[in-house]
Parts: C-alpha cells; structure tokens; sequence
C-alpha cells in the first residue's frame, strides 16, 4: 500500500471513529491529497466503491461544510472539492463532541453525590476538562478562520 493509500484509509478509520462512516473520512482523505475537485466518478473509480455510496456521503459532507458540491456548465456530473476551511470545520466538531461528552458527563455527576462525593468531584472536574478542551478548539477555530497564525504559539 502506498503512503497516499494509507492515509486515505487512516482518514476513513479516524472517521470511523468519530461515529461518522469510513467512506467519508476515505473521500476527505482523497481530497486533502489531490488538492483539487473531483467528480463522483473519479472518486468512486479511485476509492473502489459505488457512485451512490459517494454520492451519499459526500453529500454528508458537504452539510457538514467540509466540501462543497462544484459543476461546470454542459456537464452533468457533480464535483465536489474541499471547502477553504476544512481543518478549521474539524476543529469546530471535535469541540462539539467534547461539549456533548461534558453535559453527557455531568448528567452523572449530581446523582452520584449521594453515594460518592469524593467520585462526584473527579467526574466534576472531567466534564471541566471536557468543556475547557472545548472551549479552547473553539477559540483556535475562530482565530484560524480570521486569519490568526499567532493562536498557537499564544496557547503552547
């Protein structure tokens, strides 16, 4: 397997991962290594799956903003090529499940008072954790949509 070959199908595992389906972190992968767009045929042909199983989860994609759906006038194909802030839109979901985590954690964290306050202080502190990551995904979110090369540097 070649080096382009294996990180497409570490994008569709990381994917797979996250609850999201493997062909769509497959098409992102595709698309982050070509840099360029791509038809629903070049892409089912590249990745060796059906046109409607792409189709459908690029169009998933797309919701999501990570692509974006192109066409070229007299052809009916579609195209879809990554979007300007593709890592940015990562970011901004990675912070959304941290946040869901956090309230799914602190759901936990009132009953188990009665039995345990030393625990419910750990579970606590966690579902802090969680919401702090968070909130710090968020802000590197917006400050690289703006343009902000400095956040990391600021933050390390």
């Amino acid at each position: 397997m070649s080096a382009v070959e294996r990180f497409i199908e570490e994008m569709g595992l990381i994917s797979q991962e996250g609850g999201d389906a493997r062909i769509a972190g497959r098409i992102f992968g595709l698309l982050v290594v070509e840099g360029r767009e791509l038809s629903l045929h070049q892409i089912s042909e590249r990745l060796g799956v059906s046109r409607a199983s792409v189709s459908t989860n690029a169009r998933r994609l797309a919701q999501r903003g990570v692509v974006r759906l192109t066409a070229h006038a007299g052809d009916r194909q579609d195209y879809y090529v990554l979007n300007n802030f593709p890592n940015v839109d990562m970011l901004g979901d990675l912070a959304d499940r941290l946040i869901r985590n956090a309230r799914d954690i602190q759901a936990c964290v009132e009953p188990m008072r009665a039995e345990n306050e030393a625990a419910a202080r750990r579970v606590d502190d966690l579902s802090d954790a969680f919401e702090q990551s968070a909130q710090i995904l968020q802000d590197w979110a917006i400050a690289l949509r703006n343009g902000d090369k400095t956040f990391r540097k600021d933050h390390q």
